[in-house]
Parts: structure tokens; C-alpha cells; sequence
């Protein structure tokens, strides 16, 4: 009871807070009362108590009387209004008579509510049996025997094998112009009959195959804009379309992403064809194969949505969809999805109550098969009644309970029995559950929600508190997973390792959940483009929203004063002036509309305020001082804002902490000791102090930092200061390093610099072109709780996937590997127990798979380049053994020198390799103009066919640590370029174009390491000739020559150099720098100026030869060049240049009196250089 006392609820009121805060007077020291108002106080308290049980034992009634709901309205009002009197004077030191007073008039309106108790005899209704639902007596969510994931499923394979027959790419036999038109099906059924599933399905089997995808839930009220906005978020990737726009404007937008692509739209729960009639101008023909899939429960809207595909009388469904079992209506598009058989929904109930078909006794089986057929085959009133059934499915009376409450609905509509059904799982809810679940009826229907953001606002409404073992969050969290568990809350969409992300509610749980909000006014919901329902006296929760902006007008006819909530969606200058809402503890703004700047500042008058976010387009004034704002738990600003109030660092219960964009933080921003998350620091703007402070915020979870400025010396510091701070953070959980829309190339080594991370770590998501390593970490491989993982490496190596196959939790696995590899990749048998995603990409793809490697796999993402002349023997050795694969895309780049005809061959051969996989994979190939890619210096030969299938068939992988890395001992070469004119087209789109997130590298233009092949053949010529005392050869074609035998460096010169070069990367202090390079690292292209040392040089031969890589090889060698033989290997040329050099008096000079090498289309000047011997060629 103590519990229960503790948190706000629907049924209850704030009687539970309201309780809690007249025990900290009358128990606290730091409150020194006068007698008589102590005993005021105290026996009020006991007075409220005696109410409070009666409160909890109606509230228990299933379907109370209209007697008993007025009572308890009564009682729940009397509760606010006490609590807010409370927070308003109580907290300050002037007690007076007038407190006594209001004090004394609240004991007579509870005395009269205990009266009215006992007159009306309201115990009675408590104390019958028959009213009461079946309680399992929790206070807290628990977990349910059911699986989730196999239940959702049942009976849906052959429908869903029905749809992506008809959505899928069709075959060549299909006229052209019917192949060129949009494809429109409809899956229509009843609510509840597993549409959505369904869609879901189908989205996540074939989206991969087009270009631009998107998944939106439509709602019974009209509102094209939203849902226009939701699809162009999705198929533009990144970024939202501004919120102001006219529709017109929108159907334009999304029309220009669509064109010349092939596309896939879910729009799910369509229940009206004006919103249709608007949305379909902006899906253009002409894209090959493009779908719209719709699901709705109305027939007439199903016809107006396939009609618009129709007219043309074509039937373009494969003739194997036509047989007289389909469901479909050939001719219109038309899926009608029929209820499950009872096979099926016995299977689904048994396992979403037991786990699996268990042996019941004679009379829990007749219950059950009685309980199954009122469900009438809907999954969804099948799995909610299943799950009220599973909290005690060895307790007969509640078997016997279920069994008499749905007697009475034979003679329902299939509707309305489903909610019957949700009414009686609403009621079989703790408080705690049913106050949760009332609360989505604040979203408008059809919306989508975070989970974290739920979970944020209920702890701020006090819906949840902390239980011996468990937070608040930890509480709200196991709250909201119980409401997905018994089907009242549905995933919407979900990520690419099957983690839900958003949420919605179904249309009918939405209903039903919205009548009851209103019975307990609970919330207010106002749309004004909706006819305006009766409001109750005092609105104590409140949402409005404008879905159509010719009825935007001010909200009136209503009291302001009393609503703790606020939640609205409409233009700015429809907003309530915010003095007014005195007692708002919970403050959600998303705005749309055309202004520069909007004042905020009137939120600091909210001493109550405990979440608070703000969405919009324009500049978001904050108040200069927030201090006041004592209780504010969370900030989330999802705009621009002028400056930060200086005082935030003073708010002692702050916990989440979210800016957009590189923000500068006040001083001294460590004294957030009880911050949680803290979003979008920048690493630009912000002192090196206050990035230092970060390691002061011992209770951070999340941090999540930017960049977006070139490289300077305050911001390399602030990377050094970063990098020491991680490992003072033992509570975080997830730590993410991303850049800016306008960050340039800046590449850290982070290997050197970055202390390892807690290893409770959860999530590690270091994004380009801010930060990659040298080599994978060692520290990666101890992070067992590592669930996400997205990196950048310059080179890896087989003990390096070795070091990570092992991390028993990581599920999305993102790598991007920039040198190319000289041997497979191999995945040994085991490796990466859970991972469902993986996405590599390396300029040479070389994997392979052992038998049971990977063996949840069920996303795999691929890109890499096209090579001239390359043979791709062993691309994807061994994907026969992901026996889990779904989907494997692929995005396929060109590196210089490769035509049309090489990535034809690398399509080829891709689809030769999956055809040896047992399923039938979801696969697709897309295009890109290249990859990066860095030069390798290959110490060994890539491995033969035969050698990489006796590597497949080992049990464990190759170790290949203890073999000789000759590239340790070469020093690094650098071609560099620099441009002619500032004004250079090429070099403004490269410096200042958005960079890509990791793990969705889309569509991106030249690459600055394109020409890093070509050129590296080149410089291998050059400087074999070279070396041999041809002081011409830069400015000679290269000849055909012998190769010499190669130096084995043992040379005591040379030796001595070696030792040097290793101490140097031991060194501690160049440990504690950060070796940052632009535009790419060490990168062999680039286009910094890095001189020369001697200032020699020398022309670049004017008729450059073209590179051909060996045909014998799958990948190219580096060094073996067209007119060359096999050569000398790189160390030994390097060694035997150094050894002259340091021999001769002099420095090696070397000038021609050819013209430097200039490329008139990109306005370049190459330049060769080799820092340790001191030349150079431009």
C-alpha cells in the first residue's frame, strides 16, 4: 500500500503523491511546523488514507455503476486540487491562518466524500464477487511465458508468400507498360485480423530490394500532411522536411525523391480516401516495379486505392496468384485476409499462455476451446485475452472468470467484441499498467513513439516510482514492455537487427483507451479540425492539436490553470500563452510555421516543470535563468536555440540534457553530476575545460558527442581531453561520436589517444570522418555487454575479427575498413553467437564464412568496388553457411580504371554466389561512384581457391599474428595533390558536402581516393627507376625492367632506422597526441600540401600509362604494373633508397625540364614525395 501511496494514477488521482508529500511536513526536520498546523496536517492525512482504500477497492470493479464513477471523480478531483495547493504554499516557510483555514475547509470536503461513501453504500459494489475483475495482485510488470515473435507469426506464411509474389520485381514476360506503372494492393479484413503483421512482413522481406522505402500508420481524421512528412523523412534518410510547408509543397518534395526510383510505401490503417486523393500525386510512374501496399478495413476505401491502378484493365499479377485458393482479386489488387483457423488459434493461444501445447485438464481445456472460438480467429483478441490468461494460467477460477465474461458477446459485431475483449484486459491491469496505458490516448491516433520518450514522461508524471532493486526508469521500462507483451501497445517499424524503435497503438485499443480517458478525465484531447467534445470543469491533461491549418485558431472556453500536461502540434501562433500554466509538470511543443525566432523564456514561471521538449524549424528562445526550474528531470531541445542559460548547470534533479546541433555549454557543465544523457555536445564550440569536465559526470549512461569544424589546435586538444575523460565513466552505456552536416574530413587516430571504455559498455558507435583506428582495438573484445557496434579501421586483419567473434550480446555489427585487404576475411564456425546485422565495406571485398558461423544472421550489407580486370573468385566464400540470411544488399562502387563491365562481372558473380545458399534470400544490388579505399602495401599474396576452401573446412580460424608484416617496416609514402584556385568547383563539393552517417553511407558522390590505384602504379614505376640512378626517370614514361632481387634490409644503417621508427611508436607521449590528418589519414591521396623535405624536384611524366592489375589474382597487387614485371617488393626499394641517401654528402636531386603533370579537367597538380628520403616530384 506504502507502494501504491507513492505514485499518481487514473484511478486514484494524485491521492498517492498527495499522501506522500504530508508525510515529508510532518516527518521532515527541515520543516518546522507550529502545533496547530502540524495537527491539521496529521489528521487530514489519516482522514485522506481512510478515502484511499475505498478509492483502491472501486477501483478494482469491472464496468462500475454511474454512482460509483461519480464518487470516485469526485474524490480524484479533491486530490488535484489538494496537491496542487500543497506544491503552491506548502513548500514555503509562511504558514498562517489562511493555510489553516484551507486546510480546515479540505478536511470537511473529505469528511463529506466519506459520508456520501457510506450513504450510497458503495462497499457493497467492492465486496460482490461478481463485479470484480480477477486480479494476479502485482504491483510490478513481469515477464510473460510467451514468445513474442513466434506467436505474432502464426498462419501468416502463406499470405505473406501471396503478397511478395505480387509486390516482388516481376519477370520479363510482363508487358512493358504495365511493369512502368505504380503497383497499388489493398489488404483488407477486419480490426484486429493481423493487417498490420502482415504489412510488416512483407516490408521487411522485400524493402531492400527498392531504392526508397517508407512505413506510415494513416488515422481516422484526415491529416495528409503528416503523412506526407512521415514518408519523405524515411525515403530522404536524412533530415525531416520543415514543418511549415504547404501540402502542395510536400507532394512536390516527395515526388522529386521518388522520381527515377524504384519505391515501396506502406501506408497502414487508411480509413478515408481524401488523405489517398492527396498522396497518390506523389508517387510517380515510371519507376520500375514500384509498390504502394495499403491496409485498411474498409472495403469501398480499398476499391478507390486500387482503382488507381486499374483503369487500364490489366492483369498483372504471375499466373500462379490467380488460382482459385488466392485471396486475391486479380483485377483491382485487392489481398482479403480471412481470420485464423482454429488449428492456428489454438496454436497461438497455448503459446502465448504456456510457451507451447501443454496437457490440461478436461475442464481448462473446454474453457479454452471456448475461449478460443469467442475470439472468432483474430490474432489480435486472441494473443490480449491469451496474455490476461498467462499472468496465472494454473488458476482455474480465473480461467472460469474469462470464460463468463465473454458469454454475453455471441451476438457482437467482430469490433465491437474486440473491444470487449480489451476492456476486460484493461481492467485485469494493475494501477500502475492502467495509468501507463491511458496516457497514449494523448498522441493523436496513428502516432509514433519512442519508447524512451514514454518512459521519460511517465516518471516525470509520477506515474512510477523507484522499487528496492530498480530505478524509476528500470520500473517505467519493465512497465512498457508488459503493455507490448499483452498486444495493447504494437511495434511499428523496426531496425535493421529486428529491435523495435517506434511504436503505435492499434485503432481499436486507441478507442477504447480514449473512452476511458474521458470517463476518468484523465486526458482532454482537442483536434480542431474535429468537432470540439463537452470539456470537463478542470482539464487536468491536455493535447491540442491543428491537422488542418484553416482551423487554427487560440484554444478557448476552458481554464488553463489547472493542466499539469501540455502537449501541441500545430502553428506557433496557436499556442497558449505559457503564463497560464502554472502547475505544468510535463510540457511536449512540436510547432510548424514560417517565423525566424519564438520567445520561450516564459518557462522559467514553471516551478513545476518537469519535462520539457520543444520541436521546430526556427530559433527557440530560452529564458536567461532557469534555477527555478528545481524539478526539471528533462530538456530536449529538438531546434536551434540562441544561447544556453548559463544557471543550467545548477539544476540539481536534471537527468536528460538533449541540444541539436554544436552548441556551446555554459562553464563548469561537470556539476551535472545527476545528468543520465547528454545529447549533441560539441566538441567545437565547447572549452577544453568544460570537455574535460565531462569525466566529472560519473552517472552518465549516454553521451553523445559532434563535430562540425575543420581541424584546429583547441579542437585537437578537446579530442586529447575527450579521449583521457571515456574511462572515468564506469555507468555509461553508450557512447557515440558523430559529425556535423558540415564537418569536414578529419581522421584521429583513436587507437592512440582513446582510453578503453567502461566495459559495461552497450552501444560504441564512432562515425567517419572524425575518427578511425589504425587496427581494431584489443580493448573491444573485454566489452561483453557490447550490443551495437559501428567502427572505422585502416586496416584489419583476421585475429583482429577473431578479437570481437566472441561478444556473446552484439547484435548490428557496422565496419568500414579503408585499406583493402591482401586475404579473406574468414568468419570462423561460432563466431558472433546473436549478430542479426552486419554491414562491410572495404574497397576489395574478400569474406568468407565457415559452417556455423554467424548463425543468426539475418541482414547482411555489402559494398565495396569494382577493380579492372578483377576476377572475383573469392568475394563471398562460404554464405551457404549463414543459414539464417534474409537479406543481403549490396551497393557496388568503381575504382579508376573500371568500366561498366567490371561491376557487370561483379553482379555476376554475386549472384552466382547466393544462388548456392539454400533459402531464397531478399537480395539487391545498387550502384555508387566509388568507395574510399587507402593504397595497401600487401606483404603476402591473396590466397588461392584451394587454400581458401581448406581454410573454410578448419574448426578454428588461421592465425596469422606471428607471421612477418613487412608493412611495419615501410615507411609511409604520400601522394599528395594540391588544388590551383580557391574557386575550384570540385574542391568546394569535396570539402564542404554532408557526410554521411555510418551505417548508412547512401548515395554519395566522388570519392577523394577514386584515383589512388592509378596513381600508386605510377609512383611504383617511378621509384624502382629512380633508385637505380636514372636521374630522368621522373620524367620518363616507365619502362619494362627486370625485377632485382629483393634487399633483406639487414643492413646496420638500415637496422638502425627500424629500431628508431618502433621506439618512436612506443613513445608515451606521441601516444597522448592526436595524429590527425585531413581529407583521409594516411591516406596515399590527398589533398594536403605536404612538401618536400629537400625541396627537390621534378616533372611527372606527361602520358601516364594505365595500370593492369595481375588476372590471375582475385585482387590486384599493388606494385605489379603493366610494362613491369613481378618487381621488387616496396621495403626493399625503400630500404635501398634510404641506404643511398644517408650515404651520399649531398641530398639526391633530381630536375627535368619537362612540364609538371596538370589534369585540365579537375584543375590538379600531383606531386610525389617520400618523407624518408627527402625527394620529391611535382
Amino acid at each position: 500500500m506504502e507502494g501504491r501511496q507513492m505514485m499518481m494514477s487514473s484511478s486514484l488521482g494524485a491521492m498517492g503523491p498527495l499522501l506522500g508529500k504530508l508525510h515529508k511536513q510532518l516527518s521532515s526536520p527541515e520543516h518546522q511546523l507550529p502545533g496547530s498546523l502540524k495537527d491539521g496536517i496529521e489528521h487530514l492525512k489519516q482522514d485522506l488514507e481512510e478515502l484511499t482504500s475505498f478509492l483502491v477497492d472501486l477501483s478494482m470493479l469491472e464496468g462500475p455503476n454511474a454512482m460509483v464513477q461519480r464518487w470516485m471523480s469526485e474524490v480524484r478531483e479533491l486530490s488535484y486540487d489538494m496537491e496542487d495547493y500543497v506544491d503552491s504554499t506548502m513548500g514555503s516557510r509562511e504558514m498562517n491562518r489562511e493555510v489553516l483555514a484551507v486546510l480546515k475547509q479540505f478536511r470537511n470536503l473529505v469528511k463529506q466524500a466519506r459520508e456520501r461513501h457510506e450513504r450510497y453504500e458503495l462497499s457493497r459494489w467492492a465486496s460482490d464477487p461478481s463485479c470484480a475483475v480477477a486480479d494476479d495482485g502485482r504491483d510490478q510488470p513481469h515477464c510473460f511465458n510467451g514468445k513474442k515473435k513466434a506467436t505474432d507469426l502464426v498462419g501468416i506464411d502463406g499470405s505473406r508468400g501471396e503478397l511478395v509474389g505480387w509486390l516482388k520485381p516481376l519477370g520479363d514476360d510482363v508487358g512493358d507498360e504495365v511493369e512502368e506503372r505504380v503497383r497499388v494492393v489493398s489488404i483488407l479484413g477486419p480490426a484486429g485480423v493481423g493487417k498490420s503483421t502482415l504489412a510488416q512482413e512483407v516490408y521487411r522481406e522485400i524493402g531492400g530490394q527498392f531504392e526508397r522505402r517508407a512505413f506510415v500508420r494513416a488515422s481516422r481524421v484526415p491529416d495528409a500532411r503528416r503523412l506526407l512528412r512521415s514518408i519523405i523523412s524515411q525515403v530522404r534518410r536524412h533530415g525531416r522536411p520543415p514543418c511549415g510547408l504547404p501540402v502542395q509543397e510536400l507532394v512536390d518534395n516527395l515526388r522529386t525523391h521518388l522520381q527515377q526510383k524504384r519505391y515501396f510505401i506502406v501506408i497502414d490503417g487508411l480509413w478515408e480516401t481524401t488523405s489517398w486523393d492527396i498522396i497518390r500525386n506523389a508517387f510517380p510512374d515510371g519507376a520500375h516495379c514500384s509498390s504502394v501496399l495499403i491496409t485498411t478495413d474498409i472495403e469501398e476505401v480499398a476499391l478507390e486505392c486500387c482503382d488507381y491502378q486499374s483503369n487500364a484493365g490489366t492483369t498483372w499479377a504471375p499466373e500462379s496468384m490467380l488460382g482459385s485458393d488466392s485471396h486475391f482479386h486479380a483485377q483491382v489488387g485487392i489481398f482479403k485476409m480471412e481470420p485464423l483457423s482454429i488449428d492456428d488459434s489454438m496454436d497461438l493461444f497455448f503459446n502465448r499462455v504456456f510457451g507451447s501445447k501443454p496437457d490440461l485438464s478436461e475442464q481448462l481445456k473446454k474453457h479454452s476451446e471456448d475461449i478460443i472460438r469467442k475470439c472468432s480467429g483474430l490474432p489480435l483478441a486472441t494473443t490480449i485475452i491469451a496474455s490476461v490468461l498467462a499472468c496465472q494460467p494454473d488458476n482455474p477460477e480465473l480461467w472460469s472468470h474469462v470464460k463468463e465474461c465473454l458469454s454475453p458477446i455471441n451476438s457482437l459485431s467482430s469490433e465491437d467484441m474486440l473491444k470487449e475483449i480489451i476492456g476486460l484486459s484493461y481492467y485485469s491491469l494493475s494501477q500502475q499498467l492502467k495509468t501507463c496505458l491511458l496516457y497514449f490516448s494523448l498522441y493523436p491516433e496513428g502516432y509514433a513513439f519512442l519508447k524512451t520518450d514514454l518512459v521519460k514522461q511517465w516518471t516525470a508524471e509520477g506515474f512510477i516510482s523507484a522499487v528496492a532493486g530498480k530505478g524509476a526508469n528500470e520500473v517505467a521500462e519493465c512497465c512498457f514492455d508488459e503493455l507490448v507483451s499483452r498486444g495493447l501497445v504494437q511495434s511499428n517499424h523496426t531496425s535493421l537487427a529486428d529491435e523495435v524503435m517506434v511504436y503505435t497503438v492499434h485503432s481499436t485499443v486507441f478507442d477504447v483507451m480514449r473512452l476511458k480517458s474521458v470517463e476518468e478525465n484523465f486526458t482532454t484531447v482537442i483536434d480542431y479540425s474535429e468537432t470540439i467534445p463537452k470539456l470537463s470543469a478542470k482539464v487536468r491533461r491536455l493535447s491540442l492539436s491543428f491537422s488542418n491549418a484553416k482551423y487554427a485558431t487560440k484554444p478557448e472556453g476552458f481554464t488553463l490553470s489547472p493542466v499539469r500536461s501540455l502537449t501541441f502540434y500545430g502553428p506557433v501562433e496557436c499556442l497558449p500563452s505559457i503564463v497560464e500554466f502554472k502547475l505544468l509538470r510535463v510540457l511536449i511543443l512540436e510547432f510548424w510555421g514560417d517565423r525566424e525566432m519564438f520567445d520561450l523564456s516564459g518557462i522559467c514561471i514553471l516551478l513545476q516543470l518537469r519535462y520539457f521538449r520543444v520541436t521546430a524549424d526556427f530559433i527557440i528562445k530560452l529564458p536567461v535563468k532557469m534555477r527555478g526550474l528545481k524539478y526539471l528531470e528533462t530538456l530536449e531541445i529538438y531546434a536551434s536555440v540562441l544561447t544556453v542559460p548559463t544557471d543550467i548547470v545548477h539544476l540539481p534533479k536534471l537527468l536528460h540534457l538533449h541540444l541539436q546541433g554544436d552548441v556551446k555549454l555554459p562553464d563548469y557543465v561537470g556539476q551535472l553530476r545527476s545528468l543520465r544523457t547528454l545529447q549533441s555536445f560539441g566538441l567545437s564550440s565547447n572549452s577544453e575545460d568544460n570537455v574535460r569536465t565531462l569525466g566529472e559526470m560519473t552517472n552518465l549512461h549516454d553521451l553523445h558527442i559532434t563535430c562540425c569544424t575543420a581541424l584546429s589546435d583547441h579542437l585537437e586538444r578537446n579530442l586529447i581531453a575527450l579521449a583521457s575523460s571515456i574511462g572515468k565513466h564506469e555507468n555509461l552505456k553508450t557512447l557515440t561520436l558523430t559529425p556535423g552536416v558540415s564537418c569536414p574530413s578529419i581522421y584521429t587516430d583513436c587507437l592512440l589517444i582513446l582510453s578503453p571504455p567502461p566495459i559495461f559498455l552497450e552501444k560504441l558507435i564512432l562515425l567517419p570522418p572524425i575518427c578511425l583506428f589504425s587496427r581494431l582495438p584489443e580493448w573491444i573484445g573485454r566489452l561483453q555487454k557490447l550490443c551495437i557496434l559501428k567502427i572505422v579501421v585502416r586496416e584489419l586483419r583476421r585475429d583482429d575479427v577473431n578479437r570481437i567473434a566472441g561478444l556473446k550480446e552484439l547484435t548490428v555489427l557496422s565496419l568500414y575498413v579503408r585499406q583493402p585487404t591482401a586475404q579473406s576475411i574468414i568468419f570462423n564456425s561460432a563466431a558472433f553467437p546473436v549478430l542479426k546485422y552486419l554491414k562491410f565495406r572495404c574497397g576489395v571485398l574478400r569474406l568468407a564464412f565457415q559452417a556455423e558461423a554467424i548463425p543468426k544472421l539475418r541482414r547482411l550489407k555489402l559494398e565495396f568496388n569494382a577493380h579492372s580486370g578483377e576476377q572475383y573468385g573469392d568475394m563471398l566464400a562460404g554464405i551457404e553457411h549463414l543459414s539464417n540470411l534474409q537479406e543481403l544488399a549490396v551497393r557496388v562502387g568503381a575504382a579508376p580504371g573500371a568500366e561498366e563491365s567490371d561491376k557487370m562481372a561483379a553482379e555476376s558473380v554475386l549472384k552466382e554466389t547466393i544462388s548456392k545458399h539454400s533459402r531464397h534470400l531478399s537480395f539487391s544490388v545498387r550502384r555508387a561512384n566509388s568507395f574510399e579505399e587507402e593504397i595497401p602495401q600487401f606483404s603476402d599474396p591473396a590466397p588461392s581457391s584451394s587454400h581458401l576452401d581448406e581454410l573454410l573446412n578448419r574448426s578454428t580460424m588461421v592465425d596469422v599474428t606471428s607471421q612477418p608484416n613487412e608493412i611495419d617496416e615501410v615507411q609511409e609514402v604520400s601522394l599528395s595533390s594540391e588544388y590551383k584556385g580557391a574557386n575550384d568547383p570540385i574542391k568546394q563539393t569535396n570539402q564542404h558536402q554532408g557526410v554521411s552517417k555510418f551505417g548508412s553511407w547512401e548515395d554519395q558522390g566522388t570519392h577523394l581516393y577514386a584515383n589512388d590505384f592509378e596513381t600508386a602504379g605510377k609512383a611504383k614505376s617511378v621509384s624502382q627507376n629512380y633508385t637505380k640512378g636514372d636521374p630522368e626517370a621522373l620524367s620518363k614514361d616507365p619502362p619494362s625492367a627486370k625485377a632485382s632481387p629483393p634487399r633483406t634490409g639487414s643492413d646496420p644503417v638500415v637496422q638502425k632506422s627500424r629500431d628508431e621508427r618502433r621506439a618512436n611508436r612506443q613513445d608515451d607521449l606521441c601516444r597522448q597526441q592526436a595524429r590527425i590528418v585531413r581529407q583521409g589519414g594516411v591516406s596515399s591521396l590527398s589533398w594536403e600540401d605536404r612538401g618536400s623535405s629537400e625541396g627537390s624536384r621534378a616533372t611527372a611524366p606527361t602520358t601516364p600509362e594505365r595500370y593492369k592489375p595481375d588476372r590471375g589474382s582475385a585482387v590486384p597487387k599493388f606494385g605489379e604494373w603493366e610494362e613491369a614485371s613481378v618487381g621488387e617488393s616496396f621495403t626493399a626499394i625503400f630500404n635501398r633508397v634510404r641506404e643511398d641517401k644517408r650515404s651520399s654528402d649531398a641530398p639526391a636531386t633530381a630536375r627535368t625540364s619537362g612540364a609538371a603533370y596538370n589534369r585540365s579537367d579537375q584543375g590538379r597538380k600531383y606531386k610525389l614525395s617520400c618523407s624518408c628520403c627527402g625527394w620529391s616530384r611535382n
